[in-house]
């Protein structure tokens, strides 16, 4: 089994973009780094750009997904991420908040 140990720097890179309703996260991991567990109240897109993750939604086992995908998120449900090459890139996409909250 591997070993998994944090990153010095978690992720390796990360902009936000914000465009007219819209909240955009550019992350770069680096393999073997956990993306943690996290939900978020609306639907939103999770686009594998580059690399490969593996993905999991509310502790089941999605799969192993190789950029480029694009992988639905439906709000409230909790989902985990594992970078399985180097720079993965991994953008994280939906719309701003009613009372204009980006993270959400």
């Amino acid at each position: 089994m591997a070993k998994y140990v944090p990153a010095t720097e978690q992720p390796i890179q990360t902009d936000i973009y914000l465009c007219e309703g819209l909240f955009v996260k550019h992350a770069i991991f680096a393999e073997g780094t956990y993306v943690p567990q996290h939900s978020h109240e609306t639907d939103h897109l999770s686009v594998i750009a580059t690399g490969a993750a593996r993905i999991w939604q509310d502790g089941q086992l999605m799969g192993d997904f190789k950029a480029p995908a694009g992988i639905l998120i439906k709000a409230r449900v909790k989902h985990l991420f594992l970078a399985l090459e180097p720079m993965t890139t991994v953008l994280c996409v939906h719309a701003v908040g009613p009372d204009g909250d980006p993270v959400q």
